[in-house]
């Protein structure tokens, strides 16, 4: 490896943490990650960034992401200890090429909504992004490669997965996409739960649903929602 692309790796590595801490700020602070909850980045085809198991999620920086490769083993002997939910990610990457970014929380509504039984569906416009999104039967920690497996399986091509009273994984082509993606699938299930005892609200209609999917997947879009919150949360 050459000097020149040595350092044009790790200048794209810092800025991409950058990006990362930035993006578990905001989804910590509108509670799709707590004390736990992870993002990662596939940074090429031979590793990905994640934030380590023993970052604080409400103080994160960007010491806080460690690079490993895709079969788990870290690239820095002197890394802090991934996640303990590696597996999750590594089994969603090696099944879906398309998948570059990926956002694993446990948001409220979220967990309300699969642990009570209920399925996912869009009501509301930007929840169409989400639409398809199962609902994964089990409450375990996604911890080891036979579970992570049974996760993928049942995630499929979906963009996300809710985890049955425990969380919730969100994929995306890029980071902005998965984050994107994991703010509305929040904001949806929680128009979903309020709307429960008032009879619950009616799914959006298919050809409409389709539409918003084309419209509002456009990436402007999506960087109107994360400059929103960058400014509500006084990160500008």
């Amino acid at each position: 490896m050459t000097r020149q692309l040595r350092q044009y790796q790790s200048e794209r590595h810092a800025q991409t943490r950058e990006q990362m801490a930035q993006a578990i700020v905001m989804l910590e602070r509108l509670g799709v990650i707590d004390f736990n909850g992870h993002v990662s980045v596939r940074v090429s085809n031979r590793d990905i960034l994640i934030n380590s198991g023993a970052s604080v999620r409400s103080a994160i920086s960007e010491s806080d992401f460690i690079s490993v490769d895709l079969q788990g083993a870290a690239l820095d002997s002197d890394a802090p200890a991934p996640p303990a939910e590696l597996p999750m990610h590594l089994a969603v990457y090696a099944a879906r090429p398309d998948v570059h970014a990926i956002v694993h929380g446990h948001p409220l509504y979220s967990t309300i909504l699969s642990g009570a039984g209920h399925e996912y569906a869009v009501v509301m416009p930007q929840g169409a992004l989400l639409d398809g999104s199962p609902v994964f039967p089990s409450a375990a920690s996604i911890d080891e490669s036979g579970i992570a497996e049974e996760m993928v399986r049942a995630l499929g091509d979906a963009p996300a997965l809710l985890l049955q009273a425990h969380g919730v994984v969100v994929t995306g082509a890029n980071l902005l996409e998965a984050w994107a993606r994991a703010v509305y699938l929040e904001l949806n299930c929680e128009r979903q739960v309020l709307a429960i005892p008032l009879g619950g609200m009616s799914k959006l209609p298919d050809p409409l649903v389709a539409c918003f999917k084309e419209k509002l997947a456009r990436r402007n879009l999506l960087e109107k929602c994360w400059e929103y919150y960058r400014g509500r949360f006084a990160m500008v």
